[in-house]
Formats: C-alpha cells, structure tokens, sequence
C-alpha cells in the first residue's frame, strides 16, 4: 500500500473542512448584500500572488511615526479606489511579475466608462483567498461617490502545493467595476 505523505492527508481533510466553511461550491449560495448596496457581477478580475511577501503596490501614505516593521505591514495592505488616471499614476507597482501584472491590468481601465478596486493583503502560504462578491453603495454612488466593497474567504491550497507554514505571501486584486465615479 502507497504511503500518504502526511502534509497531503491533513490538506485534504482541512479541505473537506473548507468547504463546510463556505469558501467551496456555489459562489452566490451564501452572498448576501447589505441593505443599501448594488450587488456587482459583470467586474473583471486580475488577481496576483507575490510568495515573497513583499509589498505590491505602495503609495506615499504610510504613517513615517510608525516602526519600522508596523510601516513594512501597512504597506502590504492596500484599499484603493481608483477613478481616474491620476489615482493610478500616484500608485508604485513592485518591480515583480505579480506588480507588473497588476499595473498593466488597472492601466488597461477606460476611467470614463469604468473605475477599478485595488486591494492587497498579507496570506499564511498554505492558504489561498478568493473574491466572492463585489457590491457599491448605490446611496453614494448616486452623488458621484464610489465606495465598492468585496467579500472573500479563505481556504487551504492544494496539497500538492509545496509552501511553509511559518511564510507570508501577498495576494493582489485588481477588481474594474463597469461604474463611473467621480471620486
């Protein structure tokens, strides 16, 4: 009898587990919207891995009070809206293949017909995120004003994905909403 290497065995049990979470089947089955908000299905997506935990996207706001380490997590983590060329050319796009992915994603953007939400955050190696909806605030966005929000869940990956345990990727999404905005 094959011997099951035991990395694999406890990911397909925690898959199985997963999946009762939610993050598994039906995308839509467990979506639901807050009162207020327009749901969004026909958006674009460019997501990006970076599995050396680096930054992708910074921007000339981070907080210089604080440490060091506290400015190297702020960084990681990115909430964007971006409505015009200008917000986009203020970005600074890690010199890697997941920030050149996302740069030339969000610059293919036509501004007057469609805005973009940009989000960046930190991810556990063996553990994956998935969009699972993108909704506006229909209120404000009537006024010009766009605030989207995104929903996502997280699973283990695949057990034939070599990772570490103790390691930190950053996941990028690069989300272009068919809504013109102001700001």
């Amino acid at each position: 009898m094959a011997e099951i290497p035991r990395r694999r065995a406890l990911l397909a049990a925690a898959s199985g587990i997963a999946a009762l979470a939610g993050c598994s089947g039906s995308e839509s089955a467990s979506n639901s919207v807050p009162r207020g908000e327009r749901p969004v299905d026909d958006y674009e997506l460019e997501k990006a891995r970076d599995e050396t935990g680096g930054a992708l996207v910074t921007s000339g706001d981070t907080d210089p009070s604080l440490s060091v380490d506290e400015r190297a997590r702020q960084r990681r983590t990115t909430h964007r809206v971006l409505v015009e060329p200008d917000n986009l050319s203020a970005l600074t796009f890690a010199e890697t293949s997941p920030g050149r992915t996302l740069r030339s994603f969000l610059a293919e953007t036509d501004f007057d017909a469609a805005s973009a939400y940009l989000l960046s955050m930190p991810v556990a190696a063996c553990r994956e995120i998935r969009l699972r909806s993108v909704a506006v605030e229909s209120d404000e966005l009537a006024h010009g004003d766009l605030h989207p929000h995104a929903q996502f869940c997280q699973t283990y990956r695949p057990a034939d994905v070599e990772c570490d345990v103790g390691d930190v990727h950053i996941v990028g999404f690069a989300i272009r909403l068919p809504v013109a905005a102001d700001h």
